[in-house]
């Protein structure tokens, strides 16, 4: 009876562990050999999830309990390590999918099975916007420095601190806008630790849920 007791217990607690595991399951197009890394950052410093040696292929799948949503990060380490490539995803309580390339891993890629993460390939999007106009100004800014044209180099760096400005802002107000998921407090103590008190704003935004969230936490660390 006891040793059935003790076996009991063992299946319910390999129950509970299954319904808590995401699955991400990961291809990388022309992949053939390195190792990949899964791992997340814990008090600024990266901690190993689960890692995979890929002899013959890039179709790979990590299995882990994840707590609640999270940016993670997994390498791509080649040539024996000195190689490494990563790419980042929000990560959560579901089955994922991830496509990539070997030749732009982490750059280009298609994730399904996360609403946060959704949410934030569309604000990198938006951000790569504000990012190629302000790449555009400091090539026209190199191209004036060569001719010494101090007036036109005045202009660009105006015109420089007018796009962070409106990049700030509109970080600001997708943070809030998007409240209701994990990815808000994440934009703020990433995006936004410059100004409390858009920080402030932002915390005030999130539903009760999301405040009791790691990044929610996080942020309310630093308004305090």
């Amino acid at each position: 009876m006891k040793l059935y007791y003790i076996l009991f217990l063992l299946f319910i607690i390999g129950c509970v562990d299954e319904s808590q595991k995401s699955t991400i399951n990961l291809d990388v197009k022309g992949l053939k050999k390195g190792t990949l890394v899964l791992k997340k950052l814990s008090d600024s410093s990266f901690v190993m999830l689960d890692s995979f040696i890929v002899n013959s292929g890039g179709k790979i799948n990590f299995s882990l309990l994840l707590d609640q949503p999270e940016m993670l990060f997994i390498d791509l380490k080649l040539n024996e390590g000195s190689d490494i490539k990563t790419l980042n995803f929000f990560a959560e309580k579901s089955k994922m999918d991830i496509v990539t390339n070997l030749e732009n891993f982490g750059y280009e890629l298609v994730v399904k099975g996360s609403k946060n993460d959704s949410i934030y390939r569309n604000y990198i999007s938006l951000n790569k916007k504000f990012n190629d106009q302000k790449l555009d100004l400091f090539k026209r800014s190199f191209e004036k420095s060569k001719s010494n044209d101090i007036d036109s180099l005045k202009i660009i760096e105006d015109l420089v601190v007018n796009i962070n400005k409106r990049q700030f802002l509109h970080n600001a107000n997708f943070a809030v806008r998007n409240s209701e998921f994990e990815l808000s407090p994440y934009i703020a103590v990433t995006d936004l630790y410059e100004s409390k008190k858009i920080l402030d704003t932002v915390y005030k935004s999130l539903s009760a849920r999301i405040k009791n969230s790691k990044y929610a936490k996080q942020l309310k660390s630093i308004i305090d």
